[in-house]
């Protein structure tokens, strides 16, 4: 007898770019030695620690950390709860040990050995179901698409999407298989002819990340520039990077805005390298994208609480799980609260508060409708590093740093800066067919950011240790509306293997001020700031700005031969600015500045497979990038253009438990703006840069199945992720510093690595790690009056150890850098931004989950 929706054992399921493919099952009876996945036929032993609970919780940390794709209905595992999982099995045994006493079974199935399939049923000892069904529906785990018999079955209702394959949440490691960064539906690393680094939940747990200023410092590839307290000026490949919000791209975005804290999210991917195919407009380093957290259909309550130095104090609670009984309605929920000081005295403490809501609802097994909503404020000191002396005391060039202390603060404790972040996001996602979906995504970030302050506008006169100091009040609103929406599937037609993705996004960021100007005051003394008080002027000036772009993309994968694969894709990008005055000053029309019409961004790459585990590629992306400078003529410069040439190696290893990769680049950058000899103030678009370099990086489990002679056993709970990059920039046509760097802030070498391992045995609960960011020196502007400070070279160490004390509490305790290094952050000019590195300083947390 034959249910509808249900396959029974021998009738296949297909798709031509489905991620796994599913087999057979039986109702009943014991494991079935049906097809094996490769891992099983060698035998190898994986370490487990899932800890008791729901059996489906249990079962999803299971497939993940196996690359597996469940079948099975959550009212059949809905009361049913597991003893877990702790030590070193095969898949079977821990399947076994998973689910002894459940009353459940399992049996593999599918056709296709490196993709296995397991489907649960109730077996014949009387598993409570309260629905009473033997019809087990899916639930997708690593898949990038789910194949079709499941969703012809009626009492299916959890919804397809897209992405679920790429999230890292629960896994506890530090690499993915699947990204999304680089193309709207995920694909593994090795088939992305780019550069891609991913910063997983684990990892932000593991090394108490909470800004993404803090976790770029330890992305491989990313040099870090600090502008305040919260924030900097990310930057890869000698140029700074753009941002994404759940995969909608945001103009200039990233640099110099206050981002919403790591809590709120999964993961942070990194495209190294022009973006502009599905972003637009933008600089050539490259593309962040940070990702939301995401309701969950089981209930979990997690809890943190944190103590450090600097009276560093801070709380976090979230929530989630199912609202009906169906699970197709689900929730998320996080607060949080951080009271923080800093290492330099006297300062105003940070005060930051946080809430984050989602829901997520199944429409129907192939629509999916999310909902999020987000408000951060905080309040900071206005603190943007050192000054040094003055140059005119040392006749038009730059002395050495002052020999000062790193606690040394030149800013009136007064000072603060203000940020009001709310950030709203729907999304509604659909499949047609076997394997095409469309996707719409809307985001809207809305910010407020007031400061006030004053602070060394010259250099320090050393024989007085006094200073002009400079001050202001403003207040800025920013209001970005992003939209981005595509279509991707196979073409059915076509005779050849293919995946074609079309899209359209739009974005639109406007901004206005006011404030009081800066008013200057000499002779204050840079030892106690405080002789300064507040401008408290009245504002008197204001403006408004308004950036917008459009467009349309299309990205085609064909596969001609097996080993063989061609991605072409195109843009066509519409890019408008312009700006004016508003009250409080005298309002004035609109000036137009940078625009480009239609404008076509095309890129091509190829991807070669030498084995099923290696790739090697090469790739072409082009260069895009409006500008507002104008030449004598009073017309705007055309765009920065130019491209990137990359080649490479990618590898899957270990089951896929391990990414590795090494890149070669080359970037272009012509029409760079050049200063008109012949009319001063004026640009001529003819400079022109070139960036070269070396990329390696890799993350995993390097250990996880194999046997050291020396050790006599496998070390699977070692997992790294690390990488070096050699950088060199030069200016090829420029007015003032040919043959200088693009900028001299960006270091030649740069090496990461972090590191962890977790202890079985009579050590087991038991984590430590550790990591090292080592950079080669940085130095500040140059120019014909100025020569550049030199920050040297160095390497900030860090560790951590935790101890899991049952089943549901962790401490934790982080050490940063731990020899007390002295560096630079950042290197400025002679007034603001020579810019300390946090001094040595730990963080002890106590986690509790549910």
């Amino acid at each position: 007898m034959t249910k509808k929706g249900l396959c029974y054992e021998g009738a296949a399921l297909g798709s031509t770019i489905a991620a796994m493919t599913f087999g057979a099952f039986a109702l009943g009876g014991t494991p079935a030695e049906a097809s094996l996945s490769p891992q099983e036929r060698s035998g190898v032993v994986m370490v487990y620690d899932i800890p008791a609970g729901s059996v489906a919780t249990a079962l999803n940390a299971f497939a993940v950390k196996n690359g597996l794709h469940l079948l099975y209905d959550a009212r059949v595992t809905r009361m049913l709860r597991t003893t877990g999982l702790s030590g070193s099995f095969s898949m079977r045994e821990g399947l076994d040990r998973l689910l002894e006493g459940t009353g459940l079974s399992y049996r593999f199935g599918g056709p296709d050995e490196k993709a296995v399939s397991i489907i649960l049923a109730q077996n014949d000892r009387g598993a409570r179901s309260d629905a009473g069904f033997q019809a087990l529906p899916p639930i997708d785990v690593g898949a990038t698409k789910r194949t079709d018999v499941e969703a012809t079955n009626p009492d299916d209702k959890k919804a397809y999407s897209a992405d679920r394959g790429a999230i890292t949440e629960g896994t506890g490691t530090y690499t993915t298989p699947l990204v999304t960064v680089a193309g709207k539906v995920p694909l593994p690393r090795k088939e992305i002819p780019q550069s891609v680094s991913v910063m997983t939940r684990g990892q932000m747990n593991d090394m108490q990340l909470t800004t993404v200023q803090d976790a770029m410092f330890w992305v491989p590839g990313v040099s870090t520039i600090a502008n305040d307290v919260t924030q900097g000026w990310p930057a890869s490949r000698g140029y700074t990077l753009g941002v994404a919000y759940d995969g909608v791209p945001t103009y200039d975005g990233l640099a110099g805005y206050q981002q919403l804290d790591l809590a709120v999210y999964d993961r942070i991917e990194v495209l190294k390298g022009p973006a502009g195919l599905l972003s637009g407009a933008g600089n050539p380093g490259g593309i962040v994208n940070i990702v939301r957290k995401r309701p969950q259909d089981e209930f979990k309550l997690r809890t943190e609480f944190t103590a450090g130095s600097w009276d560093n104090y801070r709380g976090l609670i979230d929530v989630t799980g199912p609202i009906n009984e169906e699970r197709t309605f689900r929730y998320r929920a996080l607060v949080l609260h951080q009271d923080k000081h800093f290492f330099f005295t006297p300062s105003q403490p940070e005060d930051k508060w946080l809430g984050y809501g989602s829901l997520e609802y199944d429409i129907t097994p192939n629509t999916l409708l999310n909902v999020a909503y987000t408000r951060q404020r905080t309040s900071d000191p206005a603190y943007s590093g050192q000054p040094v002396a003055a140059l005119s005391y040392f006749g038009g060039t730059s002395p050495y740093f002052l020999n000062v202390p790193r606690s040394w603060n030149p800013y009136p404790d007064w000072t603060q800066a203000k940020w009001d972040t709310e950030d709203k996001n729907i999304r509604l996602e659909h499949r047609f067919g076997e394997d095409w979906v469309a996707k719409v995504n809307f985001n809207r970030r809305d910010i407020g950011y007031e400061f006030a302050d004053a602070y060394p506008n010259s250099g320090v006169n050393p024989s007085n240790w006094t200073a002009q100091y400079a001050r202001r009040h403003y207040m800025y609103y920013y209001h970005r509306t992003g939209l981005d929406s595509y279509l991707s599937g196979t073409l059915p037609w076509a005779m050849i293997k293919n995946t074609l993705t079309i899209g359209y996004n739009y974005d639109r960021f406007t901004y206005e001020y006011k404030g009081a100007p800066r008013v200057y005051v000499n002779n204050i003394p840079v030892l106690w700031p405080n002789a300064i008080g507040p401008n408290l002027n009245p504002f008197t000036t204001g403006g408004q700005n308004q950036t917008l772009q459009h467009g349309a993309y299309s990205q085609l994968r064909l596969t001609p031969i097996d080993p063989l694969t061609f991605v072409f894709g195109g843009r066509l990008t519409n890019f408008f600015a312009k700006n004016r005055n508003v009250f409080p000053s005298a309002s004035a029309n609109w000036s137009y500045g940078a625009k480009s019409n239609h404008r076509f961004s095309p890129y091509l790459a190829g991807i070669f497979r030498v084995t099923d585990e290696i790739n090697i590629y090469g790739s072409y992306s082009d260069i895009f990038i409006p500008q507002t400078n104008q030449k004598a003529d009073g017309i705007t410069l055309d765009p920065q253009v130019g491209g990137q040439f990359e080649a490479g190696v990618k590898g899957e290893f270990l089951n896929k438990k391990l990414n590795a990769s090494a890149a070669w680049f080359e970037i272009n950058d012509r029409n760079r703006p050049y200063a008109d000899p012949a009319n001063p103030g004026y640009y001529l678009q003819a400079g022109k840069a070139e960036s070269t370099g070396v990329e390696v990086e890799f993350s995993g489990k390097p250990l996880a199945d194999i046997e050291l002679p020396i050790i006599q056993s496998p070390l699977p709970g070692l997992d790294v992720v690390g990488g070096y990059t050699y950088l060199q920039t030069k200016l090829i046509v420029d007015k003032n510093s040919p043959g200088r760097p693009i900028s001299s802030w960006y270091p030649t070498h740069m090496f990461k690595i972090w590191g962890k391992y977790d202890f079985e045995g009579e050590w087991k609960g038991l984590t430590i790690g550790a990591g090292v960011v080592a950079e080669s020196g940085l130095s500040g502007a140059i120019n014909t009056l100025n020569e550049a400070r030199h920050g040297p070279a160095f390497a900030v160490i860090n560790a951590m150890t935790s101890y899991k004390i049952n089943d549901h509490l962790t401490l934790q305790f982080n050490l940063n850098n731990i020899t007390d290094q002295k560096y630079y952050m950042r290197v400025g000019g002679a007034n603001t931004y020579n810019t300390p590195g946090d001094p040595r300083n730990f963080m002890v947390t106590l986690r509790g989950e549910l």
